[in-house]
Order: structure tokens, then C-alpha cells, then sequence
């Protein structure tokens, strides 16, 4: 009985929900495209069509920083007595030893053997926990490198505040430090993700067009940032983005005044075509050494293709839109909507050849697994043998018996010396290292094209500015687009080793606390 009432009720259900939500879809068409042909765009999260204004966008941007997102998340993780967040986090806890201080977050009245960490944060040694968060936060906003963009040495003020925040606010480690200095902590690392995928895929010198890498965020936060906080920063680095771009073309756009004249002759429209042709020749000129310069980083050709492509089918798709672009019905939206089958067709191939990078990967590890598994089971083995052979001879065995072993013993493998178990295990790093940094570029290739494609959607309906500048943005965008997808790196810069690039960017991401100390001394 209960299945055949559920077999007649379920489908009128769904289909009473279908109904409804085809009814919703009609009712709210009229909406969006009277919405689409103003130039509004949806936005997904407040679930209203919005105007794309820069100007309210950067006003936004500057109301806070994203670090004040990850003290945040710092803030959550210290008071669930964890002593921090991402990998950062996990290797405070894996480090951090000693809990003989853990309840006592000063140094009860006693002589600490160094001070340099609080003289960083400008507090006591015996500051609270609270008061070592609270000037940790506000030095922070104030050293930021966003905020302090004339001082060279922004960053590393920045970094070196970072690094007392991260022993003084663990109870482990500033327990540590005040008996024992620097010394007692040990080798302790900081991981600074954004430059570990800086250093691998170039976006150091790239930031200006692709930002912060989201592998970055979710390495630096983890799961300690919420689902509002990630896209809030993602939001951020979108706003960012678009401000940079938006400068950037309107080089292009400024130097274009269009023609005034009410009765265009044809002298106007040469007048106008020469303007058009200098001012093009002006803007490549300018972006072909930008380029090149961002070709030569590592991964660079393949970063300004991944670029350039969206820039140019983005820019492609707005100026054909006859609904929400500058397009007519000439051919009835079909160039726009090719435009982006095109990026949706590239976005899949990149979907695919992550997963067909990751698959390789896996099976690589599974191959060197399985030899490692033949080779310990191949020692096994010869112990065994050895142990049947001194039992053997303790019971006096036959000649022939002895000859086989001897036989047995001529053919056996010598043991692998250390050298040849170093070689064999960098030979295995070699043959896998490449399937994971390709699966690694894959996500970042995806990462990336999501970005630029909001990035492009503001700067190309930006309302702070009137449609002619609009325009003029787009075109220039595909001129911008087809540069970057044409420039090579130079000869020099080709065919850089994997593993090298590998061993930078964990340099660069990689600074012991040592070190850290034997520059502020400088």
C-alpha cells in the first residue's frame, strides 16, 4: 500500500514542482532582460541584479584588509586552543613540545632570557594573550604592505611582526622562548603559501592581473576560513583586479576623444581612423615589453595564454552582445554566443587534463609503491635464505648441498648502498614531481579563468563611467588579449627544470625563524 501511494504521489509532486519553477523562470524573464539591456549584472550571493560601479568597489576594497579576514579566523582557532591556522597551524601543533607553560599565557613575573618579539609587537613581557592580539592587530593594519605601497620594505615589516605574533600568541612556543631564547624553539618554520605558488607558476609578477591564487588562500586560512570570509576574499581579489585592469585600459580609452562633430564627412571619419590606428599602435607598444617581462617568469607563456584567451573572448563576447553589449542583431547574438561556447569548451578541456594529470599522478605513486614492496619483499627473502643456510651448515649439509648454495650466494644481489637508495628515491621524486605540478597548474588554470571572467564582467560594465569608455575598455582588452597570447619567453628562459622550479618555490616559501632573526639584525 505504501509503495503505490508513493508511486502515484511522488511524480505529481515533482511535477507540481516543476510547474512552479517553469511558472518562476516566466515570470522573471521580463526581469532579466529588461535588467541585461540596462547593463545589470546577477549577482549570485544577494540574488538581485546590481549595477557594476569601480568607484563603490573600491570604496568597499578600502574599508578593510584582508588580513583582518584571517585574524579572524586566528581569533576562532586560539580560543579552540589551537595556536593557528593552515598549514602554519598545523605545524605549530605537529612543534610544539613543551606544555609546561601552557596555563600561564605571560612569564609570571620572571626575567625572559630575550625580548625581541616583544619589542616587535611593542609590548611587556608580561602582556596578556589579549593584549599581545590586540597590538598584533593593530600593526598589522598599519605595516600592511596594500597600505604602505611607496615603502620597499613593507613586506618584510609585515612578515617579521607576523613571526612574533606566532610564537607569542602560542602558549607552547612563547614558554619556549621566554627561558630559552630563539635557541629553544628550534628550527621552526614559516610557510608562506602565496609565495610558494608565486615562485612555481610566476604570479609573483602577476599579481597585478591574476592575484592571490585561491591553492594560496586555502594553504594559508585551510578550513579554519568560513564559506562568507573565502568568498569575501575572493570578492576582494576580484574588486582588485578590476581596478588594476580597469587603469590599464583606460590608457588605451583616454587617449581616443571621439569625434564631436554632429555631421560626420568623410575627413572626420579618416581623422577619427588615424587617431584610432595611434592610439592602438601607442597601447601595444607599451604592453609588448609588459608582456615579455611576464613571459620570461616561470610558467609564463602559459599563464598569459591562459590570460590573454579570456581577455580576448571575454572582450568578444560584450562587444557582439546585442542584449547586454554593444552588439547588434545583425547575426542574431551568434559571434557572442560562440565566444563563450569557446571559453566554456576551454574551461572543460582544463577540467579533463586535471584529472587525467591527477590519474598519472596516482598511478606513478602506485608503480613506485609496488617496486618498493618487490624490493623489501626481495630482502625479505634473502634473510630468510640466510638463515636457512647457517642452519644448514651448523648440521653438516652434503657438498652438493653446498655448492648449491654457493651457487645461490654467486647470483644474489648485493645489498643497495646508501648512495644507490638516495639515487633510487630522487628518481621517483623526478618521475611523479611533474604529473603533480601539472595537476597543481590545472587548478590554478581553472582558478584563474573563473576570476578573470568577473574580472572582465566589471571592468566591461563598469557604470562609474560612460558607455563610449566602456567600449573603448573591451576593444582594448582584445588587443591586450591577443598580446599576451602571442609572446614567447626568451630563449634563456625555456626549457627550465622542474625540480628547480620546485626547489625555489619551497625556498621562497620556506623561512626559519633563525633566519628571520639574522635579518632583523641586519
Amino acid at each position: 500500500g505504501a509503495g503505490v501511494a508513493a508511486a502515484v504521489v511522488l511524480p505529481v509532486v515533482g511535477a507540481g514542482v516543476g510547474v512552479t519553477q517553469i511558472c518562476r523562470g516566466v515570470a522573471n524573464t521580463p526581469e532579466a532582460i529588461m535588467a541585461a539591456n540596462d547593463g545589470k549584472r546577477w549577482n549570485r550571493h544577494t540574488r538581485e541584479w546590481i549595477d557594476e560601479d569601480l568607484v563603490k568597489d573600491g570604496i568597499w576594497l578600502a574599508e578593510s584588509t584582508d588580513e583582518e579576514i584571517f585574524e579572524q579566523a586566528r581569533k576562532r582557532a586560539l580560543s579552540e586552543g589551537r595556536s593557528g591556522i593552515g598549514i602554519n597551524g598545523v605545524l605549530n601543533e605537529s612543534m610544539g613540545g613543551d606544555n609546561s607553560n601552557s596555563s600561564n599565557n605571560g612569564n609570571g613575573g620572571k626575567q625572559v632570557k630575550e625580548t625581541q618579539y616583544y619589542e616587535i609587537l611593542k609590548v611587556k613581557t608580561t602582556a596578556s594573550s589579549a593584549e599581545i592580539k590586540k597590538s598584533y592587530y593593530e600593526l598589522a593594519r598599519k605595516l600592511h604592505p596594500d597600505k604602505n605601497p611607496d615603502d620597499p620594505d613593507a613586506h618584510s615589516k609585515f612578515q617579521k611582526v607576523g613571526e612574533a605574533y606566532q610564537v607569542l600568541s602560542d602558549p607552547n612556543l612563547r614558554g619556549k622562548y621566554n627561558s630559552r631564547g630563539k635557541d629553544g624553539l628550534g628550527d621552526i618554520p614559516v610557510v608562506d603559501a602565496s609565495a610558494f605558488f608565486a615562485a612555481l607558476f610566476g604570479s609573483d609578477q602577476m599579481e597585478m592581473f591574476v592575484g592571490k591564487l585561491q591553492m594560496a588562500v586555502m594553504a594559508e586560512g585551510g578550513s579554519d576560513l568560513t564559506r562568507d570570509e573565502t568568498r569575501i576574499l575572493q570578492d576582494r581579489r576580484v574588486v582588485r583586479l578590476a581596478i588594476n585592469l580597469a587603469a590599464i585600459l583606460d590608457g588605451y580609452a583616454a587617449v581616443r576623444p571621439p569625434v564631436t562633430t554632429d555631421d560626420k564627412t568623410n575627413e572626420n571619419d579618416q581623422e577619427e581612423k588615424l587617431r584610432e590606428k595611434a592610439a592602438l599602435e601607442k597601447f601595444e607598444a607599451q604592453m609588448k615589453p609588459i608582456a615579455q617581462s611576464l613571459a620570461n617568469a616561470a610558467h609564463g607563456p602559459k599563464m598569459l595564454k591562459q590570460i590573454g584567451f579570456v581577455y580576448e573572448k571575454q572582450a568578444e563576447q560584450v562587444l557582439t552582445d546585442p542584449v547586454a553589449g554593444f552588439g547588434t542583431w545583425a547575426d542574431l547574438g551568434v559571434r557572442s554566443n560562440f565566444a563563450a561556447m569557446e571559453q566554456n569548451t576551454n574551461r572543460t578541456k582544463t577540467q579533463f587534463s586535471a584529472m587525467k594529470a591527477a590519474f598519472d599522478a596516482f598511478g606513478t605513486v602506485k608503480k613506485i609503491a609496488e617496486e618498493e614492496e618487490g624490493y623489501m619483499k626481495e630482502e625479505k627473502e634473502e634473510e630468510e635464505g640466510e638463515s636457512e643456510k647457517n642452519a644448514g651448515e651448523g648440521d653438516g649439509g652434503s657438498a652438493d648441498n653446498t655448492t648449491k648454495k654457493q651457487e645461490k650466494e654467486t647470483k644474489k644481489k648485493p645489498p643497495l648502498t646508501e648512495a644507490e637508495i638516495m639515487q633510487r628515491r630522487a628518481q621517483h621524486q623526478k618521475d611523479v614531481m611533474p604529473h603533480i605540478l601539472e595537476t597543481l597548474w590545472n587548478v590554478s588554470a581553472l582558478d584563474i579563468e573563473s576570476t578573470l571572467r568577473s574580472v572582465c564582467d566589471k571592468v566591461c560594465h563598469d557604470k562609474s563611467v560612460k558607455k563610449l569608455v566602456r567600449k573603448k575598455r573591451c576593444e582594448a582588452l582584445s588587443v591586450l588579449g591577443k598580446i599576451f597570447q602571442t609572446t614567447e619567453a626568451d630563449e634563456v628562459h625555456k626549457n627550465v627544470d622542474i625540480n628547480q622550479q620546485l626547489e625555489s618555490a619551497m625556498r621562497a616559501a620556506f623561512t626559519s625563524k633563525d633566519n628571520a632573526g639574522g635579518n632583523e639584525s641586519d
